[in-house]
């Protein structure tokens, strides 16, 4: 569904996505993870078409974005940290505003009004939204259009637990129905509720790829921690052997452990 190929960005002298390799297959709803400034949001841009990478390939659902943009970005909906919308049009009005854009049916608009509880709040201006009321209409903009790609950036920050608990449940539906699913996250209930792939990048490269339920937890508690600093790779190797339990996993860099290791398939 997604392929990314020898990404590379630069900001000034500061290389922020090194060669990237990336796939992602249909159904799947991936978390990337790592440290501020790893390259995350810099990646979804790059997808979104926001960025412009300095070189490399991105496809999705096997449309070269640099070839066909238009036609790769309306394979995909996205979710950025921070969404604005005009303050004088009302709830409804952005999301028909919206539909229109997307090629969306008019049934859509009451399905988001709908599933994202805001069917009372539909003639308020947007200006009079509370904080977490704003982040629902940006959940139901983004679930607005049919895609096969849905891509977040950090969709539950700031969520209250009703707005959370809709994000979980709209990302369930559309796992059921074979969406892909691509978000970053810093919270560790996310993993949790979303994630069936756990993607980690350090310097703009991929530091470990792994899904299963040992794998999730495992990062879970990384994030708990807070700890965003180095991470002894041994020890996690370490882990990883005690359990058995791996798909896919492989570290990278200078630091990564030499050799991979026979994992059972998920």
């Amino acid at each position: 569904m997604l392929r990314l190929t020898g990404l590379t960005k630069a900001f000034g002298a500061r290389t922020v996505l090194d060669h990237l390799d990336l796939q992602i297959d249909a159904g799947e709803s991936t978390a990337l993870l790592g440290a501020n400034g790893s390259g995350k949001t810099t990646t979804l841009r790059c997808i979104a078409g926001l960025a412009q990478p300095d070189s490399g390939r991105i496809a999705i659902g096997g449309i070269d974005l640099a070839i066909d943009p238009v036609g790769a970005r309306r394979r995909l909906s996205y979710l950025p940290q921070r969404s604005t919308f005009p303050p004088t049009l009302t709830v409804r009005e952005t999301l028909e505003v919206v539909a229109r854009l997307r090629r969306s049916p008019s049934i859509a608009v009451a399905r988001e009004l709908d599933c994202c509880g805001l069917a009372g709040l539909a003639d308020r201006n947007v200006s009079n939204l509370s904080g977490g009321e704003r982040q629902r209409l940006a959940i139901a903009v983004a679930f607005l259009p049919t895609v096969d790609l849905y891509v977040f950036d950090e969709p539950s920050a700031s969520l209250d637990p009703v707005a959370s608990r809709i994000l979980f449940d709209r990302a369930r539906e559309l796992r059921r129905e074979g969406r892909t699913l691509l978000f970053t996250t810093h919270v560790p209930t996310d993993l949790r509720h979303l994630a069936t792939r756990v993607v980690m990048l350090r310097d703009g490269r991929i530091q470990a790829d792994g899904c299963g339920e040992f794998e999730r937890r495992r990062y879970e508690r990384l994030l708990e921690r807070d700890s965003w600093g180095e991470i002894d790779e041994g020890s996690l190797d370490d882990d990883r052997l005690a359990t058995g339990d791996l798909c896919n996993h492989r570290l990278r860099g200078a630091g990564a452990v030499a050799g991979a290791r026979a994992a059972r398939s998920c």
